[in-house]
């Protein structure tokens, strides 16, 4: 079935169009009659980064926008929490097979490991295993223990009772003469890398790895 330019409603062929950006729309137009040079059209081939939105939807309300944004957060909110489910498998396969090769076959069939992932219920009180810890920073001097573990809860979508947190300063430390602080932060162990991701932290903020100074002294004999 032939397409009709969505300006012209003349029909169009394969070469020479440009499509609506938007999700709602992706209508197909002559680049001459939505007035796309060739400087343009190259750039929006060749560049993914580069796109076009016809003028219905560049002047959409703000009320139409604010909609479509939260279409977008609610995928992404899926795609986030397909990947923690396929984290959370991954984990549980590693403890169920990881050992394969010194488990009875007979016995392996009850090994299965579950890994809870509600982060809703503050009830209930839970031992994980933290073998990791992060040097987070740098933060201004006002920054406490719980805004970290507020804003980890809320990013990461996790317990806040599962975020271990430490203001790295000195006892005797006077913070009005500090610059900046850090912190000493850890998640249990299944969720451990998340704390790597760029996208949960305000821009400029350093996350490394965190080596106690009695092991950084035993390095350097």
């Amino acid at each position: 079935m032939a397409e009709n330019c969505g300006k012209c409603k003349k029909s169009i062929s394969k070469e020479g169009i440009v499509i609506c950006n938007s999700d709602d729309c992706m209508k197909k137009f002559h680049r001459t009659c939505v007035n796309i040079d060739d400087a343009i059209y190259d750039a929006i081939q060749k560049n993914p980064l580069i796109s076009f939105n016809c003028e219905e939807c560049k002047n959409q309300s703000p009320k139409a926008l604010a909609a479509k944004l939260q279409t977008m957060e609610e995928k992404l909110n899926k795609v986030y929490n397909g990947v923690n489910q396929i984290s959370t498998r991954m984990y549980q396969q590693y403890f169920q097979f990881g050992n394969a090769n010194n488990v009875d076959p007979k016995k392996q069939t009850n090994n299965l490991i579950v890994v809870g992932n509600n982060c809703n219920s503050d009830r209930l009180q839970v031992v994980c295993d933290y073998g990791r810890w992060v040097q987070v920073g740098k933060f201004a001097t006002s920054t406490s223990e719980d805004d970290i573990i507020e804003h980890l809860a809320e990013e990461l979508k996790i317990n806040k009772n599962l975020v271990k947190c430490t203001k790295l300063v000195k006892n005797d430390a006077n913070l009005s003469q500090l610059s900046y602080c850090k912190f000493k932060i850890s998640i249990p162990d299944y969720r451990f890398n998340e704390l790597f991701n760029e996208n949960i932290w305000p821009s400029g903020v350093m996350v490394s790895p965190f080596t106690p100074r009695s092991q950084l002294n035993q390095n350097r004999i």
